[in-house]
C-alpha cells in the first residue's frame, strides 16, 4: 500500500485522474434515482485518499493549478448555462412565483446557516460548507472557497453535511405532502386531466402530446384502413399520439387528414398501457426502425413573439410539424398541449423543410445546425470574468471587489444571454456545456478533497455532530420556510411549490422524488424556473457567509 501511495505521490496527474475516475463512477450509481452525484462522491474519494497520504504539499503544489482551473471553468459553466433563462424569469407572468420560492429558499438557508454557525461558535469557511452541503449545490462550495484559507473546513464540512441535504430533501418530498394534506397526485392528476381535453381534439387542432416511449405499428385492421385520423380519433380513445406515416419508404406528416391504408407503419408515442389499447384497435406493434426516412429534429429557440403562449395557442401541428420535446435550460419538459412557451426554450420540432422554417419564424429562430464551440469566444469569456473579478471600487474605507466568482458568473450570464456578439456566436451546445461543467467541478473537488484528507490525520476543528446538526436545522427550515410562502402566501398549487423548492435546492435527486411521487413531470417547470435564478444566488451565498463570520 506504501508503494502504491508513494508513486501516486511522484505522479500526481495520475493519482488526480484515479481519483476522478473511481468518484465518477460510484457518483453514477443510484437506488431510485437518488444517488451522491460525481461531484460529491468525488470529494469522498479524495478526501479518503487524502487521509490515506495521497496528495502531499510538495507533490500536490503543480497539481493545484488544475484546481483553480477547474473551479474557473465550472463557476463561468454555471452562469452560461443559467443565463437564457435567469433573466426571463423574471418577467414570466406566472413564473416569478416559482423563483421567489426558490430565492426564499437560498435566503432562508443563509440566515440560518449565519445563525447556528454564531450558536455553535464555527468559522466562516464551516459555516460556508455546511451551506453548500444543505443545499447540495457544489457552486456554493466553489464560490466560497476563493475567499477562505481554510478549504479543509469547507470541504469536511461540505461533505458531512452533503448526504443530509440529499436524503433528507428526498425524504420530505415523500412524507410531508402527506402531512400537510396536499395532495401532489391529485394536482399532477388535474393536470393529465386538462391534457387529456386537449387530446380529445388532438386531430382537429393539431396538438401533440410528449410519449415516455415511442414505438412503431403496422396498420392490419380493414375498418382502421380507409378512415383519417380524424374520424379515428386515436387520441381521445387510447390516449396515444400518431406522429409519422411510413408508406412505401416514404414518409407522410400525420395531419388530421391523413387517410390510414392496410401496410402503413404508424411511429406512435405514448404511456406503456396506451400503446397496448392502439394495438387492440390498429394492428400489432412491429420491430421496425424508420430513422433512416425521418427527418432530423430541429431545434428553435423561442424569442418574445412566441413566449407566454401555450402549443395549443401556437397550433405548430397545422402547420404539419410535430413538437418531440421542450428543453428549459437543463431541464426537458414534456410538450403537452397546455405547455406554455418561454423566452429562450429550445423546442425541438420534426416536419418538411419548409415547414420547419415557417415554426422557426412563428417560434423565435432556428437553432445554427453548427454543434461547434468557438473555442476562442469561449475563453475570451473567462479572460474577461477575471479580469472583471479584479476589478476593485473604493467606497469610502471599503474597497469592493466582485473576485473570481463574481466575475465569472456575470460574464457568464451576460454572454449566454447575448447568444451573439456581431458576427460571433456565444452559444455553446449542451453537450459541451455539460462537458466543461463536470470537468471544472471534479478537478476542484479533487484538489481540496486530496488537501482536506491530509488535514483530517491531525483531527477536525469542530465536532461532526454539531456540523450534522447545523446542516440538519438548515436544510429543514429552508424547505419548510419556502413552502411556508409557497402555499400559504403565494397560493401555489403544492406539486408547483415542491417544485419550486427542489430548484431552489438545485436538487434534481429531489425533482425526481416528486415525479416519481406524482408520476408525472408536471413539477418540472416551476423546477426549471427556480433552478436559474437559485443557482446564481447559491453561488453567491457561498461568499456572503464567509465575509459575515469573518
Amino acid at each position: 500500500m506504501e508503494s502504491v501511495i508513494e508513486y501516486l505521490n511522484r505522479a500526481p496527474l495520475v493519482a488526480w485522474m484515479l481519483v476522478i475516475s473511481i468518484g465518477y463512477t460510484v457518483g453514477r450509481l443510484s437506488w431510485r434515482r437518488v444517488g451522491l452525484g460525481p461531484a460529491a462522491a468525488t470529494m469522498f474519494v479524495a478526501i479518503w485518499l487524502g487521509y490515506l497520504g495521497v496528495g502531499s504539499a510538495t507533490a500536490q503544489r503543480d497539481a493545484s493549478l488544475l484546481g483553480n482551473f477547474g473551479l474557473a471553468l465550472f463557476i463561468y459553466s454555471v452562469g452560461f448555462e443559467a443565463g437564457p433563462r435567469f433573466f426571463t424569469s423574471f418577467r414570466d407572468r406566472s413564473g416569478w412565483r416559482f423563483v421567489l420560492v426558490g430565492s426564499s429558499v437560498c435566503a432562508i438557508a443563509v440566515a440560518t446557516a449565519l445563525i447556528v454557525g454564531w450558536a455553535f461558535g464555527f468559522d466562516g469557511a464551516t459555516v460556508a460548507g455546511i451551506l453548500a452541503g444543505s443545499l447540495t449545490s457544489a457552486s456554493t462550495l466553489g464560490a466560497a472557497s476563493e475567499i477562505t484559507a481554510e478549504r479543509a473546513d469547507l470541504s469536511i464540512s461540505f461533505a458531512l453535511t452533503y448526504p443530509v441535504g440529499l436524503l433528507g430533501l428526498v425524504l420530505m418530498v415523500q412524507t410531508l405532502p402527506g402531512l400537510f394534506s396536499d395532495d401532489l397526485e391529485q394536482d399532477a392528476d388535474a393536470a393529465e386531466q386538462r391534457l387529456s381535453r386537449h387530446r380529445r381534439q388532438w386531430h382537429v387542432d393539431h396538438e401533440s402530446d410528449s410519449p415516455e416511449v415511442t414505438r412503431t405499428f403496422e396498420v392490419a385492421d380493414a375498418e382502421v384502413a380507409e378512415q383519417t385520423l380524424r374520424e379515428l380519433d386515436l387520441a381521445r380513445r387510447t390516449g396515444c399520439v400518431v406522429s409519422r406515416i411510413h408508406r412505401n419508404d416514404e414518409m407522410v406528416v400525420a395531419t388530421a387528414d391523413a387517410k390510414l391504408e392496410i401496410g402503413d407503419f404508424l411511429v406512435v408515442t405514448g404511456r406503456v398501457d396506451e400503446l397496448r389499447e392502439f394495438q387492440k384497435v390498429v394492428g400489432p406493434e412491429v420491430n421496425r426502425s424508420f430513422h433512416n426516412n425521418m427527418p432530423r429534429p430541429r431545434r428553435v429557440r423561442v424569442r418574445a413573439r412566441a413566449a407566454g403562449k401555450s402549443l395549443a395557442e401556437l397550433k405548430i401541428s397545422a402547420r404539419r410539424c410535430v413538437v418531440t420535446r421542450i428543453e428549459r435550460g437543463n431541464v426537458l419538459i414534456e410538450p403537452g398541449a397546455d405547455v406554455v412557451l418561454r423566452r429562450n426554450d429550445i423546442v425541438e420540432v420534426v416536419g418538411r423543410r419548409r415547414d420547419l422554417r415557417a415554426v422557426a419564424d412563428m417560434l423565435g429562430h432556428m437553432e445554427s445546425s453548427n454543434r461547434e464551440t468557438d473555442i476562442a469566444v469561449y475563453s475570451g469569456g473567462i479572460l474577461l470574468g477575471l479580469l472583471l473579478g479584479r476589478v476593485e471600487l473604493s467606497l469610502g474605507d471599503v474597497d469592493l471587489r466582485l473576485g473570481m466568482a463574481g466575475g465569472l458568473l456575470i460574464v457568464g450570464l451576460v454572454l449566454s444571454r447575448l447568444g451573439h456578439i456581431g458576427r460571433l456566436r456565444t452559444q455553446v451546445p449542451q453537450e459541451a456545456q455539460q462537458l466543461v461543467r463536470d470537468l471544472g467541478i471534479l478537478l476542484f473537488v479533487t484538489d481540496i478533497g486530496l488537501h482536506s484528507g491530509a488535514s483530517l490525520v491531525g483531527g477536525i476543528a469542530h465536532a461532526p455532530w454539531k456540523v450534522l446538526i447545523a446542516g440538519a436545522i438548515v436544510m429543514k427550515l429552508s424547505v419548510l420556510g419556502a413552502l411556508f410562502i409557497g402555499r400559504r402566501t403565494l397560493k401555489l398549487r403544492p406539486i408547483d411549490a415542491w417544485g419550486s423548492v427542489c430548484g431552489g435546492m438545485t436538487s434534481t435527486a429531489a425533482l425526481h422524488a416528486v415525479r416519481r411521487v406524482t408520476d408525472s413531470s408536471e413539477a418540472a417547470i416551476s423546477y426549471a424556473a427556480a433552478y436559474a435564478v437559485a443557482t446564481v444566488l447559491a453561488t453567491l451565498a457561498g461568499q456572503l457567509v464567509v465575509h459575515v463570520m469573518g
